[in-house]
């Protein structure tokens, strides 16, 4: 597409305003990750972006913009059933009154508010990072399953255009909805390796002598069976914890999940991380483990593959989507703990160059398949055939 033509179009590129996420800079989950990464490379474009995030999550980063994109803090009211609901009532106002081009939504509670601004003459985008797993979680009841469903459905009927970024996502959409949605995955960010310096001195890891979970800490990820390994692990393995919770209900899961391990030397949360951190602890972890019973498709199981570490993961659709067991990673039955421990043991007692060369495979799988550059591509040629400004 001719991204010159949209300059010209619209002085200082489209204004698009994003809707539905807590915010950046992404400090933890995949749809803040996947928005900032979209969002800068989409301003390095020449566009204006705007997130309208909560002002919660916002409130340790100062600035006004990040990476090049406009930050708006929301007030909202922070409880489980209503916070994501009232960060997209109060964006929703704000846009109303402002002038942009496209409303790109992403959470789905956001998505009651699309038929709404299409009435205002808004064109609206939506991107369903889950489908089932959005209200499959063990934290919701049935009335917030119903609402969450509700919302889904009103959402990707009624928007201009519907996303996703895992393809068996789009066949669920397709089937249970009778939308078509475009794929526009996840990416990577291609980091080198890095020694040990951090988390040597904060937490005695030397590398290879731990496994990683590192994502969301909430309910579906199951991240106690994750620690329930430690009892049938190598003696001088330990088991980090690397993530944070964002409700109530995460946050108490977390801190019974701490309680029960405190004093555990093999055992280390970490909280959230980022930078350089992170990415030691990305490259030198012995596996990436996930037990989740369910994911629309996890970035940092990307992440894991593009610091070549092999993963230990549950045989659900997403994971299939990047993991062939035994080639580039390890598939073990979603619903069945006794078989996924027994398979981490057996994995984690295999020698290191077997394990190297799983991670250098998952590393090629991953290298050209899932790119930001090429997902910012996307978005931007969707929103301009939108608009009328393609060629």
């Amino acid at each position: 597409m001719n991204c010159l033509r949209i300059s010209v179009a619209y002085e200082g590129g489209m204004r698009i305003a994003i809707v539905g996420t807590k915010g950046i800079p992404a400090k933890w989950g995949g749809m803040e990750k996947y928005v900032e990464e979209i969002g800068s490379r989409l301003v390095q474009k020449g566009h204006q972006v705007t997130v309208f995030g909560s002002r919660w999550y916002c409130r340790d980063y100062k600035g006004d913009y990040y990476r090049g994109v406009r930050i708006r803090r929301m007030p909202t009211i922070h409880l489980q059933a209503v916070d994501a609901l009232t960060n997209a009532l109060m964006a929703t106002i704000c846009i109303m009154f402002c002038s942009y081009d496209i409303v790109h939504f992403h959470g789905y509670a956001s998505y009651y508010f699309i038929p709404l601004l299409k009435k205002l003459g808004r064109t609206t985008v939506l991107t369903a990072h889950g489908v089932e797993s959005g209200w499959n979680n063990p934290k919701y009841g049935a009335f917030a399953r119903r609402i969450i469903i509700g919302a889904f459905k009103t959402g990707v009927c009624r928007a201009d255009r519907v996303t996703t970024v895992a393809d068996h996502l789009r066949k669920k959409i397709a089937v249970g909805f009778g939308v078509d949605a475009e794929v526009c995955y996840s990416g990577i960010t291609q980091e080198s390796v890095q020694p040990p310096r951090l988390i040597r001195k904060k937490y005695g890891l030397c590398g290879n002598d731990y496994l990683l979970f590192l994502g969301r800490i909430d309910p579906i990820k199951r991240v106690e069976w994750v620690l329930d390994s430690k009892d049938i692990l190598l003696s001088n393995l330990k088991i980090v914890i690397a993530g944070g919770a964002q409700d109530e209900v995460s946050t108490a899961y977390l801190f019974n999940l701490q309680q029960k391990y405190c004093g555990d030397s093999r055992i280390v949360f970490t909280g959230p991380v980022t930078g350089d951190e992170k990415s030691e602890l990305l490259s030198n972890c012995l596996m990436f483990v996930s037990a989740s019973q369910d994911e629309g498709l996890p970035i940092t199981l990307l992440e894991a593959c593009s610091f070549s570490r092999a993963a230990v993961v549950t045989d659900i659709e997403a994971h299939r989507e990047v993991i062939t067991d035994g080639l580039n990673g390890f598939l073990f039955p979603k619903d069945d703990k006794e078989r996924f421990l027994n398979g981490l043991k057996h994995t984690s007692d295999m020698p290191r160059q077997s394990l190297e060369r799983i991670g250098m495979t998952a590393k090629k799988t991953v290298g050209t398949r899932f790119n930001w550059d090429h997902t910012a591509d996307s978005y931007e040629s969707l929103y301009a055939d939108l608009l009328g400004l393609q060629d």
